[in-house]
């Protein structure tokens, strides 16, 4: 249970929606849960292989026919994530930066990230996602 942070921020930044990223980390647990306690104790690294797992529950997902037959009036826009517990510092002598321009820059920063991960396929956006936010090397992405 100590992935599941990483799988729904994951799953969340392949999907672009909190509820389908749920879905899809909930269905990487049920599949390792699935598995015997023989198979999971086989795995080496079961942080490793739910990401895996999350990543290709969320590229089968993206392919589907369901999301293909989705059309967007206007302009897409992303679901937004639950409000952040943290506020970092930003203003000089450890103040703390006003919450209305850190909210206003993390949603613009964002929205950027979103609107670039919906210009690539479902197979790019799963390797980018895990080499550049996850700092996954290309050679594990490519395995």
């Amino acid at each position: 249970m100590s992935e599941r942070r990483q799988l729904i921020n994951l799953a969340y930044r392949l999907l672009g929606s909190l509820a389908e990223a749920e879905d899809a980390v909930q269905e990487t647990y049920a599949r390792w849960y699935a598995m015997s306690p023989q198979r999971q104790d086989a795995i080496e690294s079961p942080g490793a292989w739910l990401t895996t797992v999350a990543g290709r529950i969320c590229l089968n997902l993206l392919g589907s026919a369901r999301v293909r037959r989705e059309t967007y009036v206007g302009e897409w826009i992303p679901e937004p994530l639950p409000d952040r517990t943290e506020w970092n510092t930003g203003r000089p002598g450890g103040t703390t930066a006003d919450p209305a321009d850190r909210i206003t820059l993390d949603e613009s920063v964002d929205l950027a990230f979103l609107v670039v991960l919906e210009s690539m396929t479902p197979a790019e956006r799963v390797a980018f996602i895990l080499h550049d936010v996850f700092r996954y090397p290309f050679a594990e992405v490519a395995e």
